[in-house]
């Protein structure tokens, strides 16, 4: 039989989830919560916002959940979904793709999610609740921080440390062995060739900070 899993959150990214969740994770997804009933999501019926996860505990001994909205700006709501849950004492496992590459000695952490196409080399490490979406590809010895989106497309070459909490925008670029600070969007299309050590909001080619109020 197997195990039991929940979709937070009833968006496009959950529709994304649940579809990998079904790329060979052997789960069966009960459901999904969210603020407003959305009808069927790939045939996955709504439970009811997220006051009845509590019950769903209680029927799904050690009933795992996969958070089902993602992030394009810098935000803590997927933390703190995260830390939600596993103080309620849901399992978090990690989501991974059968089309995504995952190559020798990488170490991905409870609640990320590695979506179609993804790559990721050898020795790099995904934290916790991270995004490696469609397309996206990590180059060895990366670390990838705790909650961060790479968003499709992105190329993150060897030997980076992106640190938590961060977005690396659609086909942004970061070059080998260069530092990211926590609480960094790096913008669409942006190549970053220096180490960034301020948090905030990077754009261009090469990538610099910008200055929103």
């Amino acid at each position: 039989m197997a195990d039991k899993i929940v979709v937070i959150g009833g968006g496009g990214h959950a529709m994304d989830v649940i579809s990998t969740i079904r790329k060979n994770n052997g789960y069966e997804i009960i459901g999904y919560t969210d603020l407003f009933d959305k009808g069927k999501l790939l045939g996955v019926n709504y439970l009811g916002t997220d006051d009845i996860l509590e019950d769903i505990l209680k029927e799904y001994k050690n009933c795992n959940a996969a958070i089902g909205f993602g992030n394009i700006e810098i935000s803590n709501r997927r933390q703190l979904i995260f830390d939600k849950l596993k103080k309620m004492g849901f399992n978090l496992p990690p989501i991974i793709s059968s089309n995504a590459i995952i190559n020798e000695e990488v170490f991905i952490d409870e609640g990320s999610i590695v979506m179609d196409g993804a790559i990721i080399n050898v020795y790099s490490k995904i934290g916790k609740c991270a995004i490696i979406n469609f397309g996206a590809i990590i180059g060895h010895n990366s670390i990838i921080g705790d909650f961060v989106h790479v968003s499709g497309g992105a190329i993150i070459a060897g030997g980076v440390d992106v640190g938590a909490n961060c977005v690396v925008g659609i086909g942004a670029r970061i070059i080998q062995g260069k530092k990211i600070v926590s609480d960094c969007l790096l913008g669409a299309g942006s190549v970053t060739i220096k180490d960034i050590l301020k948090p905030g909001t990077y754009f261009g080619v090469p990538s610099r900070r910008m200055n929103i109020e």
